[in-house]
């Protein structure tokens, strides 16, 4: 079972990082004497998402503020 050389948390087979810890587990009950190899958080929010899902959110913000800025100019002319 793989363990968590930081917090000596356990993991079941297959997990390879503790998710609180963010460090690569290790394949025995930790004593204090391995080194910690610390890795990358997982992404959150945006980050997650593929690129092509951030150009598409993207192009649709950008069209939104276009039509908000035409219902103001033309909300403005009416008056």
């Amino acid at each position: 079972m793989p363990w968590c050389p930081k917090c000596g948390a356990e993991f079941r087979k297959g997990f390879t990082a503790c998710n609180t810890c963010h460090v690569k587990l290790i394949d025995h009950k930790p004593d204090g004497t391995e080194t910690i190899e610390e890795i990358s958080p997982p992404p959150q929010g945006w980050e997650r998402e593929s690129p092509k899902k951030q150009r598409i959110l993207r192009i649709l913000r950008a069209l939104t503020v276009v039509l908000l800025a035409l219902a103001a100019a033309l909300l403005l002319q009416n008056l």
